[in-house]
């Protein structure tokens, strides 16, 4: 669980500027409430700040006023993320309930990205992924405190128009999964197309039950959620997948001739690397 916030007095700050010191960080939080001690991490080798600090306050009313008002706020040039201090963060942080936003015009910053989604839920952070030189790369990442509020706000927000353009919006699959799944489609993944345009995921992987044990069956879609005609399924064995594409080039389905091979190239990319 995460650390409760009814009670909590702690403040993790991020994104700070490596100029950003325990003294701007007092003139700017001591406005707010009693400050309690403040902490900027930093390398133990070289003493560079690693660009986030903890802010501890005597209330908790104070803590949440500074979360509040402050958050996004620029120091030294750059705006700050403020959000509720956790244990043990990367335990704690449940990945299910952790989105990529792609697509997302230049114009969209951190705040504007949290206002976008804070109606489906609490917000644990916000992150706009930024070249050098602070201009967008054009996809973020937003992570609620659980997965029902990320799940509803892929239902709603995906392929939604926000400053003119379409977002989409998926789950986050770290790089290991993702480097998983891109060594399994070489072996035990198999492409099938020519797949009727109503033709779903659920139905792909109960055709391909009888060669094998599957891991997962995906027909791929656009961002309207329209097939694409194609997909793919990933076998728990390299023969399993072999045996498929066999059966199913003879396979015709709603009038339709499948086509179906060893998958060559990776599958589908879930994140930029």
């Amino acid at each position: 669980m995460l650390e409760d916030k009814e009670s909590s007095t702690s403040l993790y700050v991020g994104n700070l500027h490596p100029d950003c010191n325990e003294a701007t960080l007092f003139e700017k939080f001591s406005a707010v409430g009693q400050i309690l001690s403040i902490r900027v991490c930093r390398d133990i080798e070289t003493g560079s700040s690693l660009g986030y600090a903890y802010v501890n306050f005597t209330k908790h009313e104070e803590a949440k006023k500074a979360l509040d008002t402050l958050n996004y706020d620029h120091l030294n040039g750059q705006p700050v993320r403020i959000m509720w201090a956790q244990k043990n963060v990367k335990s704690k942080l449940p990945m299910a309930a952790n989105l990529v936003v792609k697509n997302l015009p230049k114009s969209i910053d951190d705040k504007i990205l949290r206002d976008v989604f804070s109606s489906y839920g609490s917000i644990l952070s916000v992150k706009i992924v930024t070249y050098q030189n602070g201009d967008s790369k054009g996809y973020g990442f937003v992570q609620f405190e659980n997965e029902k509020s990320a799940n509803d706000a892929i239902s709603e927000i995906h392929g939604a128009l926000v400053h003119g353009r379409k977002i989409l919006v998926s789950k986050f699959i770290p790089y290991e999964e993702r480097k998983r799944f891109k060594e399994m489609a070489y072996s035990n993944n198999v492409f099938v197309k020519n797949l009727s345009p109503s033709f779903s995921s659920n139905e792909l992987e109960e055709m391909c039950l009888c060669f094998g044990n599957i891991t997962s069956a995906t027909v791929v879609t656009n961002e309207d959620h329209k097939s694409k005609g194609y997909g793919f399924v990933c076998f728990e064995s390299a023969e399993d997948a072999k045996k498929a594409v066999f059966e199913l080039n003879r396979i015709c389905l709603n009038g339709r001739r499948l086509f179906a091979s060893v998958a060559k190239t990776r599958i589908p990319n879930f994140c930029p690397d």
